[in-house]
């Protein structure tokens, strides 16, 4: 059985089946009055693909009356069907990127409920509740809501998405059996950091006497992640790890608000976060084992065959023959980890607003958050042979009672204060000031077992042979960051076609990190300011444009802060212009163009950052009569970077040294860590031009039909600095195209057909091997719907 195959087998086993969220169960129950339908499904293959909507619809055939049952007037919709799919290509990349699949379907459902006598319905006043997705969708959701007059609200969901990912160019071993003038890439069939996971989020929230001088809130949000991933390992060779990912987060939320005066309130939450991360790995299934059965991974980086050896003297031999791995390699048997992590963010906010005098108005917050972070338990274990050090074995677990390896403390604090007043019918100003104080700290103490061998240790060699040692090492770092802010924006109304604004903002960053052991502790603090600027002018009902332009700045702001950012790729010069502009020539015509121009750059002669996120769109929608429109959509974004950054690079016969590669500038042998020379000088670049293009026709030529369909295409021609002759720019040069069709069919006044079809095809360029990660495929959604 091949990985994959075991891969799927743990999901699939674990999740087939009928399935009824616990939301929907809700829902039901609210619905079963008026003969709502009960939903269920099984598991879908693998992300959902887009349904192709009508953009308009015009001259629908009116929605049926209102039934009135009991006190209350319904209207509901019910669709059910199926889903046939089919594609060729990588079942891989259909998987990552529509995950689709044949099967039946619950459509949608939707019910209202509208109350005709308050008095006679003692329970809610009004009911809403909307579904779809079960049956096999990758993406389920449902909401609920209802309500009495003043006494409540409630509005409560479920979502549940599945994500597939199998992308095999990230990450890739990049591993070569060529020559050095044909270097060819060894086919990576799946990703090594392939997962398949599911994401379960449910939200509540009540409200009691909303719109009372004195209105309770009480709310409750679970979010659960969970899923087999693999991943890699660093050690004794880059080996791969089976993932049993899990974390679940929860949050009790708590709040009044209190109505002061007119157009005053005054609100208190109280908010408790509680995360659970339990994700633990162990070595994933390998194909090779040792000569006693026992298997063994030599890592995701190593190729096998006559030539490749491993070993000393006489031990010194071809590191695979027939499946058996030599024993003198480096290799792992056993690879695992549990660290469970526990952390709870209690936080209290009171905030208030008012606007009590008509041309003034006020709001304001202060947050106070006391959060802890613990690892408990902690257990990582190696066991195999690390050839570098010759340990043979190596069990880390943490130094503090009870296994525990880490303890974190965090406050953080946050005061924000807006005003806006309105001098006179010209002229208004605004001004808003932020707070931000962050301050953590944390300590850990690790134990190391190691046993640790000599030149001539394998990993047969056992362990009672060997005496291990054991080492403790203690850790304590803390980090405070203040952030003080504050934007000043003042409007000029010359008259209703010209508005014009202008302000500047400020901030003053503080960050001081270092050693609680050591007392050192590096404090840096820098400056940034900025200009804002905006127009807005519409000279008649036809054409208006809004124009907006801001600048920032960062310096340091002594010598103690040797940078103008805090990080590398941080710019410390940008500036930002936004346009729109909208023409209605006619009532039946509209267009829209924008422009986007984001220029940053950090000035570090040891960094020469550059980057810039350009982004021109088009749209257009034309509706000649109530029955016909069309809808057009274009546009162009170009995300451009190039920082200087040092690699490590050691030539080969199968890799030679890029061109252009120099050991100069901020990569001298001075400046790279142990005065290694083989450390090259790189620029970073990444472009990543991207072309967009959607038509669609919506056509209802009677009652009884209505018609929507189009297209939307996707380019790619990007490239970046390929620091490997082996790599290829994948998705970077890619095109994806999706046509589209929509058909209602209304058989009787309650009754319609609804038919869907959406082509999906992926192709890429550039490099060698992309058909391997192409697809084509077709999704057909055929429904029955039915509306009272």
């Amino acid at each position: 059985m091949t990985k994959q195959t075991e891969f799927a087998n743990r999901l699939v086993g674990s999740s087939a089946g009928i399935k009824v969220s616990r939301l929907c169960a809700l829902t039901i129950a609210a619905t079963l009055a008026v003969g709502a339908v009960n939903s269920f499904g099984q598991q879908p293959p693998a992300t959902q693909s887009q349904k192709a909507l009508p953009a308009t619809e015009k001259k629908a055939p009116a929605p049926p009356a209102e039934k009135t049952v009991g006190n209350y007037t319904m209207h509901s919709n019910f669709e059910v069907g199926g889903v046939i799919s089919n594609y060729d290509g990588s079942s891989a990349m259909w998987a990552t990127m529509v995950n689709e699949g044949t099967g039946m379907r619950i459509l949608n459902e939707s019910l209202e409920m509208h109350t005709v006598n308050p008095s006679k319905t003692p329970f809610f006043d009004t009911l809403s509740t909307s579904s779809f997705g079960y049956g096999g969708e990758p993406n389920d959701v449902s909401y609920l809501k209802f309500s009495k007059g003043k006494l409540y609200d409630f509005s409560g969901g479920f979502r549940r998405d599945r994500n597939y990912y199998d992308y095999n160019l990230m990450p890739n071993s990049l591993l070569s059996t060529a020559t050095p003038a044909t270097p060819v890439l060894v086919p990576q069939p799946s990703s090594l950091h392939i997962f398949n996971t599911v994401r379960r989020n449910t939200d509540l929230l009540v409200t009691l006497f909303p719109v009372s001088r004195f209105s309770f809130r009480a709310g409750y949000n679970l979010n659960v992640h969970e899923g087999p991933t693999y991943s890699t390992v660093h050690y004794a060779g880059d080996v791969q790890v089976l993932e049993m990912f899990q974390n679940t987060g929860q949050t009790y939320i708590g709040g009044v608000d209190v109505k002061l005066a007119k157009r005053t309130t005054l609100s208190y939450d109280q908010f408790y976060g509680f995360y659970k991360g339990d994700s633990t790995f162990q070595l994933a299934p390998t194909p090779f084992t040792l000569s006693n059965g026992t298997p063994v991974s030599l890592g995701v980086d190593v190729l096998t065959g006559p030539t490749v050896t491993c070993g000393t003297g006489a031990n010194k031999t071809q590191n695979v023959i027939n499946g058996i791995a030599n024993p003198y390699c480096s290799g792992t048997i056993v690879s695992s980890s549990i660290s469970p992590i526990r952390t709870s963010f209690p936080t209290e906010q009171m905030r208030f607003s008012s606007h009590y005098w008509d041309k003034v108005s006020f709001n304001g917050r202060f947050l106070y958050s006391g959060g802890t972070y613990n690892v408990n338990n902690f257990n990582q274990t190696f066991n195999g042979l690390n050839t570098r050090t010759f340990i043979r074995q190596e069990i880390q677990t943490g130094g503090m009672a009870n296994g525990r390896l880490a303890t974190n403390k965090r406050a953080n604090s946050v005061a924000d204060f807006g005003m806006v007043a309105d001098l006179n019918r010209h002229f208004s100003i605004s001004d808003s000031f932020v707070f931000r104080d962050l301050r953590t700290s944390g300590f850990s103490i690790m134990n190391t077992e190691a046993w640790t061998g000599k030149a001539t240790t394998s990993m047969l060699t056992p362990l009672s042979s060997i005496t291990p040692t054991t080492t403790q090492a203690t850790n304590g770092l803390f980090l405070d960051q203040k952030n003080i802010g504050n934007t000043v924006l003042g409007v000029v109304t010359i008259n209703q076609a010209f508005k014009f604004s202008g302000g500047w903002r400020f901030n003053n960053r503080n960050i001081v990190d270092g050693n609680l052991d050591e007392g050192v502790a590096d404090d840096l603090t820098w400056h940034q300011n900025g200009l804002l600027l905006g127009a807005v002018v519409q000279p008649s009902h036809v054409f208006r444009i809004n124009v907006n332009y801001d600048t920032l700045n960062s310096k340091s702001a002594n010598s103690q802060t040797p940078s103008n950012t805090y990080t590398r790729e941080a710019p410390n010069v940008l500036y930002h212009i936004r346009a729109r502009g909208l023409v209605t020539p006619a009532k039946w015509i509209n267009f829209a163009v924008t422009v986007n121009d984001f220029q940053a750059k950090n000035t570090d002669p040891l960094v020469n950052h550059q980057e810039h996120n350009q982004d021109f769109s088009f749209a257009a929608q034309v509706i000649p009569t109530e029955t016909l429109s069309f809808d057009f959509n274009f546009a162009r974004d170009d995300i451009f970077s190039r920082t200087d950054i040092c690699y490590a690079f050691i030539p080969n016969v199968n890799a030679p040294l890029p061109a252009g590669a120099v050991n100069a500038g901020a990569c001298t042998a001075t400046n790279s860590p142990d005065g290694d020379p083989s450390y090259y000088l790189g620029n970073g670049y990444y472009d990543a031009p991207v072309t967009y293009f959607a038509g669609a026709v919506s056509w209802a030529p009677s009652k009884y039909f209505n018609f929507n369909g189009g297209a939307r295409f996707t380019d790619t021609s990007g490239a970046a600095e390929l620091l490997n002759p082996l790599m290829v720019p994948g998705a970077l040069q890619s095109k994806v195209v999706s046509p589209f069709s929509d058909l209602v069919i209304h058989i009787a006044p309650q009754w319609a057909w609804h038919g869907n079809w959406v082509h999906h095809g992926y192709d890429e360029s550039g490099g060698p091997g992309p058909a391997a990660r192409e697809f084509h495929g077709d999704v057909v959604t055929l429904g029955v719907r039915y509306a009272f």
